[in-house]
């Protein structure tokens, strides 16, 4: 018996089942858009009147408009000068936008708003800061303007009670008014901003009573001297700086005074005085002080010297060759470095010159606590023709090194003579990574030469265990398949035969 369906019938059987979703629970139907871009979720409002507000009872909102301007030809310029203007009008919308959902929603609790490298409306900018302090917000992102501009953070800025993280990124000359509080901020990053002056710098860092962690990066100097960061709470902080800004000269300083601070990382030019002040809680830092030609090397020397001096406490301590560079410069002062007698990891990275050989075994010399050292290749000073010079031996060698990292091997007989005198002389050592180049990875007959070598002198409580290197300046698209296989095979170690033979 045959049996059919009539049309109406079917169109309301398949409405029922096209209207799942918009019949879940609200609750439901938030937490699916909390999943989607924010760009999506603001598309579901054109599904049906029940979603034309939904999105907005979002309590996360990510709004990035990326600037098309390097994808425009500039060949075709009408084509250009259009394409730009409908941008603005984008760019303007995305504001309004942004504007409309604060002055209608009540739950908003995390907004980031990033429309890179364009000229804004700084009325818009206002209204969005004004209407975003009304709500109860947590997190607030903005990168926004464009450095030609000039732009005063409004009064309203300091009624962010409950804000805790706060992302700055406003391409703008930036006047910050007397009177900011951020009673719960413990997070702030501030970049590519222009201060107007040094008072603004100071008053934004003053109105946070509570911070923890602070990150710059990319910020101007064009109109500033001298800053001083003076945070007793802080607990971790970033400085980046381009390396290449024009605006960055002598006589700049940093003063850190931050007695419970934990972490810090410095990546700028060497030319700015850092000035640390009672960093007794320091426990890790990663310091890169690179210029390729820095105008006055005996300063750089200095201002890296007087950087150091004040990191004495730390645990952990990363270096740039770059670093290492500067402090070349000066070699007749490096006695003046401290003893870091709290030390016990140490971490050189990127290529170690012929000329920072040196710096690096006076450094040594000043860590008698030393347990764990990675380099990137053997130290080249250490070698007198064909002979080791043995009369200067770190400390930490003989009595607390129990872990070596080599981050480029390449099997030459200098690395093997090096690495051989590391294992005669440092009786705590317990271990040896070496990451292998690929053609010596490839070379079996050579590798297992190497670890010969190593074991007629490898304690037995000692291993040496070979892994492929991750910086591997031989490598090249072309390379043969063995060598490929031979990069994924475990290498054998040297050592104990009752410990593992193999990584």
């Amino acid at each position: 018996m045959a049996c059919t369906i009539s049309t109406d019938a079917y169109k309301i059987q398949k409405h029922n089942v096209d209207d799942i979703i918009s019949n879940l629970p609200e609750g439901v139907l938030l937490h699916i858009l909390s999943l989607l871009p924010t760009k999506d979720a603001v598309r579901t409002s054109i599904l049906a009147k029940k979603w034309k507000q939904l999105w907005t009872y979002l309590s996360a909102f990510d709004f990035n408009f990326r600037h098309p301007r390097y994808d425009l030809d500039p060949r075709n310029q009408n084509n250009t000068e259009n394409s730009l203007l409908d941008q603005k009008n984008k760019e303007n919308s995305l504001l309004d936008l942004v504007g409309r959902l604060l002055h209608e929603s009540y739950r908003v609790e995390r907004l980031c708003v990033q429309i890179f490298k364009s000229v804004i409306d700084a009325d818009k900018v206002n209204s969005l800061i004004y209407f975003a302090a009304k709500h109860k917000m947590q997190y607030l992102k903005l990168s926004l303007g464009h450095p030609d501009d000039k732009f005063v953070l409004p009064h309203s800025f300091s009624t962010f009670e409950s804000l805790n993280e706060l992302w700055l990124g406003l391409h703008f000359t930036l006047h910050i008014p007397s009177g900011i509080h951020f009673p719960k901020l413990k997070t702030l990053v501030v970049s590519d901003v222009t201060f107007a002056n040094e008072k603004s710098f100071q008053r934004l860092f003053s109105g946070c009573s509570v911070l923890q962690e602070l990150t710059l990066h990319d910020w101007s100097w064009e109109n500033i001297m001298h800053i001083n960061i003076a945070i007793s709470t802080l607990r971790e902080l970033t400085i980046r700086f381009n390396m290449l800004s024009e605006d960055i000269h002598d006589d700049m300083t940093v003063m850190i005074d931050t007695p419970n601070l934990l972490y810090l990382r410095c990546r700028c030019d060497p030319t700015i005085q850092f000035i640390p002040v009672n960093l007794t809680s320091i426990v890790d830092a990663d310091i890169d002080l690179g210029f390729l030609y820095p105008p006055n090397e005996l300063y750089t020397a200095k201002c890296a010297i007087e950087l150091l001096s004040g990191l004495s406490n730390v645990k952990s301590l990363k270096l740039a060759n770059d670093t290492l560079e500067s402090l070349h410069h000066t070699k007749d002062t490096l006695h003046l470095l401290p003893l870091f007698d709290n030390l016990t990891h140490l971490d050189v990275y990127s290529v170690i010159s012929a000329k920072t050989n040196e710096v690096l075994m006076n450094i040594l010399q000043k860590t008698p606590k030393l347990e764990v050292l990675e380099i990137p290749a053997a130290v080249l000073n250490y070698l007198d023709g064909e002979d080791l010079i043995l009369n200067s031996v770190p400390c930490c060698f003989n009595s607390s090194l129990n872990r070596l990292c080599f981050s480029n091997f390449y099997g030459n007989e200098y690395e093997i003579q090096f690495v051989t005198f590391i294992l005669k002389n440092a009786p705590y050592l317990r271990k040896i990574d070496i990451h292998c180049s690929r053609r010596l990875i490839a070379d079996i007959e050579k590798l297992d030469d190497v670890c010969n070598q190593f074991e007629d002198v490898c304690l037995e409580s000692c291993v040496v265990m070979f892994h492929p290197s991750y910086y591997d300046d031989e490598s090249s698209d072309d390379e043969s398949d063995e060598d490929e296989a031979a990069n994924s095979e475990v290498l054998p170690a040297a050592g104990n035969q009752n410990q593992s033979k193999f990584s």
